[in-house]
């Protein structure tokens, strides 16, 4: 594109000549495809900068009432239906010249003390602030979840399993509680990515500050924001939020498809320890009688592609500082890792909601009195009757032989290879041998499984705390949005 057009900036002015069709396609346009996202947080960032103005006196009351209601009437247009072009360079741009269009020369106002990137950085920031606490919300029916299978089975005895070798007895409402636990701290890291977010670079303007007095607190409260980023140039180019909001989904995400790969092994034939629900599989095209557990294949996916959009945007931050190449997608690579990691997340939940659990097979994996052999060994070298490698050299034997025949380990091969090495021991030691859950009862140090219920006591709480910490601030935010809108159309008809 070249030659004369006036809606171009700089055009006739710094430029002779408007953005070329490469430019365009590959930068202009790039940057445009995130404009939906952005839409709502500019027609906000815009209506409070002009509040702010006035505020000042700056502003002849007609220009403020005609820049009020034409930014009012922008605002009540929905992004899919706003003439955002490309061709004229970025979102903000094609708003810029809409407000032309609808207020004339007064849209000039729009950039007096704030440079175009202000309002790009308020918008997205708006925008995260409520994927963000729909991802919480995400999160926090995740743990709901597992809060009520681990409540329901937390006497269904199993086997646990290291390297998918049985280790030691646990039952599933222990192992599911110990996997709401990184959910609850993935919450508490939400949250924190928020408290970032939801500081304010309005009135920064630009890279020493605003040229005009701006209450910058005012601004932020207008806005829902709980406080001002107070480093005028931080404000415009920090990043590092962005990273660590990435870096928290990131590691969400790929707990969350540790437990699918689990559930995936548990649902085969080879285990049965469960089975997902209908709604959550999908039948092979070309074998009927195969049901594969296809959820778990998204969630699972949802931890690379979270990995990536983070690699992604540390890549676009080896440059120095102050430049656009930091902002250029990030607006749409956050909010797809968002959208994929809360479609994981919500799936993974519905999953665990609606799991057939087979207790008998649980019981089964749990019934091999090889998994209390530690315990033993323990018991062994607490009487004094051996040392530890000794002993479990010893115990090891027994097992060894035990698998060589294809059958469980008894108290018989036991207390036979424990002399075989000079070891005797009470037959009274053995007995635990066959009473897993004599054994976990004694499990009984903080966290340990004797302590589940008070454990599942705590993570409740905890949870319902988190919980009400996001509605708290969603209602903020709505508030605060209403409230600007309210004051605009009251200053616009006053």
């Amino acid at each position: 594109m070249t030659g004369e057009e006036p809606g171009f900036l700089g055009l006739g002015g710094r430029l002779e000549a408007a953005a070329g069709d490469e430019l365009v396609e590959a930068g202009f346009g790039a940057e445009m495809a995130d404009a939906h996202l952005l839409h709502d947080g500019f027609g906000l960032a815009d209506l409070a900068h002009v509040l702010a103005l006035d505020d000042l006196g700056v502003l002849e009351k007609d220009d403020a009432d005609a820049l009020l209601e034409a930014l009012l009437a922008m605002a009540a247009v929905p992004a899919a239906g706003f003439p955002y072009d490309p061709a004229y360079g970025d979102p903000w741009n094609s708003r810029e010249r809409r407000l032309e269009a609808l207020a004339g020369a007064r849209a000039g106002w729009l950039t007096v003390g704030r440079p175009r990137r202000e309002a790009a950085r308020v918008a997205m920031r708006i925008a995260l602030r409520r994927s963000l606490l729909d991802a919480h919300a995400a999160f926090v029916g995740l743990a709901e979840a597992y809060l009520a299978q681990a409540r329901r089975h937390r006497e269904s005895l199993m086997a646990d399993f290291t390297y998918l070798q049985p280790a030691q007895p646990t039952s599933l409402g222990y192992v599911l509680a110990g996997h709401l636990q990184p959910v609850l701290r993935h919450l508490a890291r939400l949250e924190s990515a928020y408290d970032w977010v939801n500081r304010s670079p309005a009135g920064a303007g630009g890279t020493t500050g605003s040229s005009l007095p701006l209450d910058r607190e005012r601004l932020a409260a207008r806005l829902g924001f709980s406080a001002v980023i107070p480093h005028a140039r931080d404000a415009m180019w920090q990043a590092d939020g962005y990273v660590d909001v990435l870096a928290t989904l990131a590691a969400a995400a790929t707990e969350a498809g540790q437990v699918a790969a689990d559930l995936e092994i548990w649902a085969s034939p080879a285990y049965g320890f469960v089975t997902l629900a209908d709604e959550y599989c999908r039948v092979s095209a070309l074998m009927p009688q195969k049901k594969n557990p296809y959820a778990l294949v998204v969630i699972r996916h949802a931890g690379g592609a979270a990995s990536g959009a983070l690699a992604g945007l540390l890549a676009g931050l080896r440059t120095p500082t102050a430049r656009t190449d930091h902002f250029l997608t990030a607006a749409g690579d956050v909010d797809r890792a968002l959208t994929t990691v809360i479609g994981a997340v919500r799936l993974l939940a519905g999953v665990l909601a609606t799991l057939t659990v087979d207790r008998a097979a649980l019981a089964r994996s749990a019934a091999d009195p090889g998994l209390v052999l530690a315990d033993l060994a323990d018991r062994i070298v607490g009487a004094g009757l051996g040392d530890r490698r000794a002993v479990h050299r010893l115990l090891g034997r027994a097992a060894r032989r035990a698998a060589e025949g294809h059958r469980p380990v008894t108290a018989g091969d036991v207390a036979a290879s424990l002399a075989e090495g000079g070891v005797a021991v009470p037959a009274e030691l053995l007995a635990g041998l066959d009473d897993p859950r004599a054994v976990l009862a004694g499990r009984t140090v903080t966290g340990g499984f004797a302590r589940l219920p008070e454990l599942l006591a705590v993570s409740g709480r905890e949870l319902g705390r988190r919980r009400r910490a996001g509605t708290a601030r969603r209602s903020a935010l709505d508030g605060a949005a209403a409230a600007l809108l309210g004051e605009a159309r009251s200053r616009a008809g006053g």
